[in-house]
């Protein structure tokens, strides 16, 4: 996903019952990331955040380390999260499903964590791949795994064999398969494996517009049932050059901001203009998403605290 927001804005062949794990999923979904790219505890920021109505937590991201070389069946599969522990990871886990919430582990992102994934499914090593996934989510008491490889130079035959192994592998333990994506991907995406996903979730992040077209192309142009498309919305800012700020930061900056979907000329990163969803934008693609299969947001921990939390305006507008 837009990883440290470089790239928010994704991600076989069809399975015959891409549905096999319906009866654990939601109706609409309501669903954020956690950077676990950052640091900081993640178990106390999750503790300390209202997570009323949020279904899905997605770990941003778990990864296996890069090939020293060329990548080899003996190379080193061992996946975890960025610099985080495992225990920290169970901490996560075990607050989110008190709270009934799932959690995904979320792979690839907008960075280098593509590499790490797609450098073993371009090696035609999606075998052995799948294999230490589907341990990492048994060992960690996960929900599945969430998709998100966006570039597309790493799409076509051996990625769509990934996705198309790892759904059967999640799906014969009950387990759900998502993913992140855009519309700049498709050309690169084969058709079946977009289809073949139990959900994807629509990294937009912009302006109500924006999101409007993003859903009528997936819904219409690429004929995903409406049911199955989640909304991105983005907790930040950015400007054209990419530079980015939490909404946290630019409300500290500028404490009207919340007005507004843009602000410029005081002394965060420089003055420079920066574009972002404000409440009352937020309310309307919170009400956008309710029409389809839910809302994504990239991500908590960008959020400001009441009275202007945007988890609030979401809550208050999602149906």
């Amino acid at each position: 996903m837009k990883r440290i927001l470089l790239a928010l804005s994704a991600v076989c062949v069809a399975v015959t019952t891409p549905y096999a794990v319906a009866q654990t999923k939601p109706a609409k979904h309501f669903i954020v990331y956690l950077p676990f790219y950052r640091q900081g505890d993640m178990g106390a920021a999750l503790a300390a955040t209202n997570l009323t109505g949020v279904t899905d937590i997605d770990i941003a991201f778990v990864a296996p380390p890069l090939c020293s070389g060329p990548c080899t069946s003996a190379s080193d599969f061992t996946i975890s999260a960025d610099s985080h522990t495992d225990a920290e990871v169970d901490a996560v886990v075990g607050l989110a499903h008190a709270k009934g919430i799932s959690v995904m582990a979320s792979i690839g992102g907008g960075g280098g964590g593509v590499s790490e994934i797609a450098q073993f499914y371009n090696a035609r090593l999606s075998a052995p791949l799948v294999a230490l996934l589907t341990e990492y989510v048994h060992r960690h008491k996960l929900d599945g795994i969430d998709v998100d490889i966006e570039t597309s130079d790493n799409m076509g035959a051996p990625y769509a064999d990934f996705v198309a192994k790892l759904i059967t592998a999640m799906h014969a333990e009950g387990k759900l398969v998502s993913c992140a994506t855009a519309k700049y991907i498709q050309a690169s995406m084969p058709q079946a494996t977009l289809l073949s996903f139990d959900y994807i979730s629509l990294m937009v992040y912009s302006n109500l517009k924006d999101a409007q077209d993003a859903l009528n192309f997936f819904v219409n142009v690429k004929h995903v049932p409406a049911a199955r498309v989640v909304l991105g919305v983005g907790f930040y800012g950015e400007a054209r050059n990419d530079v980015d700020a939490d909404y946290v930061d630019i409300l500290n900056a500028y404490p009207n901001a919340y007005r507004v979907d843009t602000v410029g000329g005081g002394t965060l990163k420089d003055g420079i203009v920066l574009n972002y969803i404000g409440e009352d934008s937020m309310a309307k693609e919170a009400k956008l998403a309710s029409q389809y299969g839910g809302i994504m947001v990239w991500q908590l921990l960008g959020d400001a605290r009441p009275p202007h939390s945007l988890l609030d305006v979401i809550r208050t507008n999602f149906r």
